[in-house]
């Protein structure tokens, strides 16, 4: 490894391929650390919507970085002559940028399943909620907007764990419906469909996740049956 201006002189064999193993191992940890990265920025550009946190810079761009800087170290190897110092100082400044954005560790809440988890716990809180206004008052409002109100509530305003294509992410949100056996199929994940029969003497409340495919997805049991939240005066 020495300077720019000694990058034509030649090499010995020995030398290179000590050189190449040790940067092909740094540029192989960086790969390793912002591949998850970069997978997640595709598949997140070839579905309708996405769980999780945007795909992290401090990782994705070290990766490039290292592999343009090994791509040029090869080159050199190959023709024999020694390596400019900037390509290995490319190499060592992308591994200690990636070792720095390692330090939280993995990004969770990137599965279809941890996103539909938290939607189904929002949606029950507010049932909850209802449940306890139907106990104490005999009905609940019919009112889309104190819903929404109590949705924000129980959310702490907080959208929802689901975002597009363009990293915007879903909040949550409260749908009327007219019948609960008419689900609309346009519903975006977040949503929670609320039919309340008139009078306010029972509700059913239906959350919509998303599928593994990032299809909005009318939540479900394992074994087939809708996750309704439902809510009655006791006769």
């Amino acid at each position: 490894m020495k300077p720019a201006s000694a990058a034509r002189q030649p090499s010995p064999l020995p030398l290179r391929v000590l050189h190449g193993l040790v940067f092909g191992g740094f540029t192989a940890m960086c790969l390793a650390a912002g591949w998850p990265e970069l997978e997640h920025l595709v598949r997140t550009q070839f579905q309708p919507f996405h769980p999780g946190p945007l795909p992290r810079p401090v990782l994705l761009l070290p990766m490039f970085a290292a592999v343009l800087g090994m791509a040029a170290v090869l080159v050199q190897h190959l023709r024999g002559r020694t390596v400019r110092l900037a390509w290995s100082l490319l190499i060592l400044g992308a591994l200690v940028l990636t070792l720095w954005g390692q330090r939280e560790g993995l990004v969770a809440g990137r599965t279809a399943d941890s996103a539909n988890v938290k939607i189904l716990e929002v949606a029950r809180k507010l049932h909850e909620g209802n449940v306890n206004a139907l106990r104490s008052q005999g009905a609940v409002s019919e009112d889309v907007g104190i819903w929404q109100s109590a949705l924000e509530q129980v959310s702490l305003g907080e959208p929802s764990p689901v975002r597009t294509r363009s990293f915007e992410p879903l909040p949550f949100r409260i749908r009327k419906i007219e019948s609960p056996e008419a689900l609309p199929p346009d519903a975006p994940p977040g949503t929670l469909l609320l039919y309340v029969m008139p009078g306010g003497f029972a509700y059913a409340l239906h959350p919509v996740g998303v599928s593994p495919t990032g299809e909005p997805w009318p939540l479900h049991a394992p074994d087939g049956a809708a996750l309704v939240f439902h809510g009655a005066v006791n006769p």
